[in-house]
């Protein structure tokens, strides 16, 4: 609080103010007499290792009067301040009297712990000025060594009791003695007497490593202090330590913090000690929608009748929105798995519009599936693991906590919160529900009850804003969730077949869950793209499909940079092979695809044939007649075969083979 600066007495100034320090005017009044140049600011302030300096002189004379009744008079405690400059907090001795244990087994209570730490930096700021002959002379002057005690013992004396508060002897004969034995003894000499010897302990190190060892015993487990006072004096007894007469003692050992860190785990299990002694953080929450999704899942916390008419729960998995706590997306299924992950997560996509900033989950279901997949890393830009077995790290086991005391528990058929609540109203009325077993719902009508606790919760008010949750999350908007578009969505929720497929002239046939599916690649008129059938037929294409709806799937052909969306197909249309059933559109779009089938038929040929007459390669370049298409074309009859009415259709050409007619007889037909 004191200090002198090139030869002037001055005081902090920020000291003047803090309510930690004099207190004595207000921080308004310093700012004034700072600006009115009353107060004589020496220094500015640079941090709490270099405080503003006000000339004491300058401190207006009320406030003075105030500081000397309270603290003493600076100018006449110079020697004070000078020591006071090389003074300062001992970590290891703070650490020392925090950790000993005196001989009952109690800890050193905490003001003398304040107190036996402040005495040890003081003696070790007598020991920093003795042992340097320019820091003694402008600290106590010059003179003898009796003298520098006495100035010694009195500047310690005057020393503010309030920050450095001690008991060290004021005769200066007696503090020389209580430096010597603090030098030889260290930071036990400075215990009172009666706690510090030795040989007054009534456990032992060895004893103490025992008890610590005993009470962590998690296969022969000690039951209570009375065994294990028992079980200390037959040790005892047997290894020549002192007997104890009470459970008190050990207790007090035991139950110190740094011994109970030790044996805590394993009395109560490694989950429990870690939630009570891990360093926990403190976090904010997201200010943005879409910025963090938590996902999880848990039981559904229904009870329904199966199609045995038994009893049985079932999982569900939610995807949650942490700025606004809107539950997003969800699935229910027997158990926490892939599918369940991945339909919750196209359900969360498909309300939001979005693809999130970042998404957490925990390792466990078929979360390593998802993660192996890619499926994540497409998902989000972030995709963080939670760490195992954390639920205070995850934002959305509190909230669901929440959703079910709160709107889950209202229905009679509720299974009660999960195996951690301890409430009686968090659990479920076992008679309730074991005389109603046929009334249950079935698993539709309690999926049914499960969306409306959901769509209530969404549109109940947040906790923190008092706001609807669902306008919260509508009324936001984060530029790093961009919107996203049908190809993403294919991209990241479109399941690709592992084998490829074969287009043929027939489409695109494979079979998914023993059903067989057939598509044909379609122009804009709703007809079969031909151009794309001549092109690509026998070529074996990658597909990718959305398990919700099969109507329409991707096309893709691999590259060396990975897959190319090639083009879209949907389920190829059937019309009725019968006139009688046929529609009217029916028989207008089997005429248009034979219409076009023939166009292209013959749009191939020539092309073909204009080709082979570049390089003079036709049936008539070597005297031979190029046959016509048949069913599409005729010709001239000949003179010479008059008896040939018409020509062989395609149709009348197969009959033949199939009637096996004489090759001869089928050449003169021709």
């Amino acid at each position: 609080m004191y200090e002198t600066y090139n030869n002037i007495l001055c005081v902090h100034g920020g000291w003047l103010y803090d309510p930690k320090g004099a207190n004595v005017m207000s921080r308004s009044n310093y700012k004034y007499y700072q600006r009115t140049k009353t107060l004589q600011v020496l220094r500015n302030g640079g941090g709490p290792n270099t405080p503003a300096l006000v000339a004491w002189a300058s401190v207006p004379e009320k406030y003075r009067e105030v500081i000397i009744d309270r603290f003493g008079d600076p100018e006449k405690t110079d020697g004070c301040i000078q020591f006071m400059q090389h003074l300062e907090q001992d970590i290891n001795a703070i650490r020392f009297y925090k950790m000993h244990t005196l001989p009952n087994g109690n800890g050193i209570p905490e003001p003398n712990q304040a107190r036996y730490a402040s005495e040890a930096a003081i003696l070790n700021a007598v020991n920093d000025i003795f042992q340097n002959r320019i820091l003694r002379t402008r600290t106590i002057g010059t003179g003898g060594l009796t003298d520098a005690w006495k100035k010694m013992a009195a500047i310690i004396k005057d020393l503010p009791h309030h920050k450095w508060p001690h008991s060290l002897p004021k005769n200066h004969r007696s503090l020389k003695r209580k430096y010597k034995a603090y030098l030889e003894d260290g930071y036990e000499s400075l215990i009172h007497g009666g706690h510090a010897q030795k040989n007054a302990e009534k456990i032992n190190d060895h004893a103490k490593l025992w008890l610590l060892a005993r009470w962590s015993d998690r296969v022969r487990k000690v039951a209570n202090m009375a065994q294990l006072l028992s079980e200390y004096n037959e040790k005892a007894a047997e290894d020549g330590w002192k007997k104890l007469k009470e459970e008190k003692t050990l207790h007090n050992y035991l139950y110190q913090p740094e011994v109970k860190s030790m044996w805590y785990g394993y009395r109560y299990g490694e989950l429990k000690a870690k939630e009570k002694y891990s360093f926990q953080n403190s976090t904010k929450m997201p200010t943005l929608r879409d910025s963090l999704w938590y996902a999880d899942g848990t039981k559904l916390n229904f009870f329904y009748k199966d199609e045995n008419g038994k009893r049985a729960t079932c999982q569900v998995y939610e995807v949650m929105d942490a700025f606004s706590e809107v539950f997003l997306g969800y699935h229910v299924s027997k158990t926490e798995d892939f599918e369940a992950q991945y339909f919750a997560f196209k359900m969360a996509v498909k309300n939001s519009g979005h693809r999130p900033y970042e998404v957490r989950f925990d390792g466990q279901g078929g979360h390593k599936k998802l993660v192996s997949g890619n499926f994540m890393n497409k998902l989000a830009h972030l995709a963080i693991k939670t760490t195992p077995y954390n639920g205070k790290s995850k934002t959305i086991e509190s909230a669901f906590g929440r959703f079910q005391s709160q709107y889950l528990k209202r229905l009679w058929f509720f299974t009660g919160q999960n195996i951690t609540a301890k409430k009686d109203e968090s659990q479920f009325n076992v008679e309730m529900i074991l005389a109603n077993t046929e009334n249950l719902p079935t698993l539709k009508e309690a999926i049914e009850a499960y969306e409306q606790c959901r769509l209530e919760w969404n549109q109940s008010l947040h906790y923190d804003t008092n706001r609807p949750r669902i306008d919260m999350y509508l009324g936001s908007k984060n530029p790093k969730a961009p919107a996203i578009d049908m190809l993403e969505m294919v991209d990241i929720f479109w399941i690709e077949r592992q084998q490829p497929v074969k287009l043929t002239a027939y489409g695109l046939t494979f079979t998914e869950k023993k059903q067989k599916y057939t598509y044909m690649v379609y122009n804009e008129d709703r007809m079969p793209d031909f151009d794309f059938l001549e092109q690509n037929i026998d070529r074996k294409f990658h597909i990718k499909y959305d398990p919700d709806d099969m109507g329409l799937i991707y096309l893709y052909e691999m590259t060396p940079l990975g897959l190319r969306r090639v083009t879209a197909a949907e389920t190829k249309i059937e019309t009725a092979r019968n006139i009688q059933e046929q529609e009217k559109w029916e028989a207008e779009y089997y005429q248009k695809v034979a219409s076009k089938a023939k166009e292209k038929r013959i749009e191939k040929r020539d092309e073909v044939d204009s080709i082979l007459a570049k390089f003079n390669m036709l049936p008539e370049d070597y005297g031979l007649n190029s046959p016509k298409l048949k069913g599409l074309e005729t010709r001239k009859k000949s003179a010479k075969k008059k008896a040939v009415a018409r020509d062989l259709t395609i149709g009348e050409y197969q009959k033949a083979l199939s009637n096996m007619e004489g090759e001869e007889d089928l050449y003169d037909r021709y």
